[in-house]
């Protein structure tokens, strides 16, 4: 009880944070449309009345102390979402959502070309945007956008994969950043190269007989650094891993969906159907019911077998308590009902915890409320309303 009420006043304040944002909002576009009705019926020439629109930007920005492009920004996204999608302007403006997730839905819109596609995401985005992190809203529109105009999507990639490069941007401490643009599908798997690499690295060297001392953080980026610069090659032979679900109508191309990555993030399905046709590519089939959960299985032992550990982590995606994005490969599969009392070990009973879920667990101090149900990938979107039965 005292939970619940403490939790309502939390919610409380949220909504009312969300509000004034909206206030703020409001009273930007407001101001700006005013002034800038008032410029266009001046009759000054076309340079004047753009360099008077520019002042009003500035006035505003000026004002709340912030960047014009901050004030355009607001103004172009209220006009999105007031155009395409009324409800959740709506919603923003009773603060079932805030700025910050209106933002978010108003760059996918505004990046959808059919209006059928507004209407499906103005469904869909309000019911997910209210309950879900910021974070995981937008791994959600990434994914509604390939799966509703997959085409446009596919195009966008394709444009955007012109300008991959590689760049270094020097610190003023004696480091430097090295960064590269890469297509998200080869991204993922050099992660997963290196995040490989890095755990097979003995903890003691075998010549110096002395331990390791370095961070998994520090040991990615040093062996980077080797892979980069030895004129020998690599020192490991260790391939990418990188694991991807994908429908089998999609595959064999009746349909046009995404891959799905283990944590949620879409993939062309052309470069999936490449993938797919390559001579090192493993499948492992994974039995899932008609909603895309995997059905359960039971292990009469403490540790789970290594297929039902793959299964689970396909399952979860990532640690289960609701906004913790840590990536399974970080977690432990934890025992719902402990395994000492009497508790299963099977996907019924397990759930990936990170550790620091999964000790806060252990020691009572992580309730159930506080774990969101298994990640599903199985998105379906409704772009029209289906015809009325006689």
């Amino acid at each position: 009880m005292e939970f619940e009420t403490t939790a309502g006043a939390f919610d409380g304040v949220r909504r009312a944070r969300a509000m004034a944002e909206f206030a703020e909002w409001q009273l930007i576009t407001r101001h700006h449309d005013r002034r800038v009705a008032e410029i266009d019926r001046s009759d000054d020439i076309v340079l004047s009345k753009e360099l008077a629109r520019r002042e009003v930007t500035l006035e505003i920005a000026q004002a709340l102390r912030v960047t014009e492009r901050h004030v355009w920004a607001i103004v172009f996204e209220t006009e999105t979402l007031r155009e395409r999608t009324p409800a959740v302007w709506a919603a923003f403006r009773v603060g079932d959502v805030d700025a910050s997730r209106a933002s978010a839905i108003a760059d996918t819109a505004e990046r959808l070309t059919e209006r059928e596609s507004w209407e499906a995401l103005e469904r869909a985005a309000i019911t997910y945007a209210s309950t879900h992190t910021v974070g995981e809203l937008k791994g959600w529109l990434r994914r509604f956008r390939a799966r509703i105009e997959p085409e446009q999507a596919a195009a966008e990639t394709a444009r955007a994969v012109e300008t991959r490069r590689v760049s270094v941007t020097h610190n003023d401490d004696g480091t430097s950043w090295l960064n590269a643009l890469l297509p998200t599908g080869v991204a993922i798997a050099a992660a997963e190269r290196l995040r490989k690499a890095a755990r097979a690295l003995p903890g003691i060297d075998p010549e110096t007989d002395t331990r390791d001392t370095r961070t998994r953080d520090q040991k990615q980026a040093d062996i980077l650094g080797h892979w980069l610069t030895s004129c020998t090659g690599t020192s490991t032979d260790i391939r990418a891993e990188i694991a991807i679900s994908i429908a089998a109508t999609d595959l064999i191309g009746l349909t046009t969906g995404p891959g799905i990555t283990r944590d949620g993030e879409p993939l062309g399905h052309e470069w999936v159907r490449e993938l797919a046709a390559s001579e090192h590519t493993v499948f492992r089939r994974l039995v899932l019911d008609p909603m895309g959960g995997v059905l359960d299985t039971t292990v009469l032992a403490y540790r789970p077998t290594e297929s039902l550990r793959q299964a689970l982590h396909w399952r979860d995606g990532t640690c289960r308590v609701a906004g913790c994005r840590a990536p399974v490969f970080e977690t432990d599969l934890d025992h719902a009902q402990d395994y000492d009392s009497g508790g299963e070990t099977s996907a019924r009973n397990l759930r990936c915890l990170c550790r620091k879920h999964h000790n806060m667990k252990s020691h009572g101090h992580l309730a159930e409320r506080h774990l969101d149900p298994p990640a599903s990938w199985t998105e379906r979107y409704v772009t029209s309303a289906p015809p009325l039965l006689n």
